[in-house]
């Protein structure tokens, strides 16, 4: 198999460390194993490091980002509402919550944002459910 990148015929088997980065904080991969170009060093990962190197990946942005499902959670509980109250308060589907704090579907980062102001100020909710 010919390098994704260039082209190039020649791919050679290496073993090496890879560094993510995101968000300020970093995390290395140790023995990441993959081909690699000897023309312009681009390389694909074998099926273990290409999992590894994903599972790390998404691990460092849940840290970085925060766990945004169990936020939803916590703050939800704190409020004392249902999934479906919350749900009404938000102007969702009944179901959306549930989704949320399962980390099937990811919310709207307004919604987000939103849900962080009313566990701040939860007065605010009485009004939401006005509007």
């Amino acid at each position: 198999m010919g390098c994704p990148a260039c082209g190039n015929s020649a791919m050679v088997a290496k073993e090496c460390d890879e560094t993510l980065t995101y968000g300020g904080q970093s995390l290395t991969l140790h023995g990441m194993r993959g081909d690699f170009c000897t023309a312009c060093g681009e390389g694909t990962w074998d099926p273990l490091s290409y999992r590894r190197y994903t599972e790390a990946q998404a691990s460092l942005i849940r840290t970085v980002k925060g766990d945004v499902s169990a936020d939803i959670r916590r703050i939800r509980k704190s409020l004392n509402l249902t999934q479906t109250e919350l749900a009404g308060i938000f102007g969702v589907g009944k179901v959306a919550f549930s989704r949320y704090e399962r980390g099937e579907t990811r919310p709207p980062a307004p919604l987000v944002k939103l849900l962080r102001l009313v566990e701040r100020h939860p007065e605010l909710l009485k009004e939401m459910a006005e509007v």
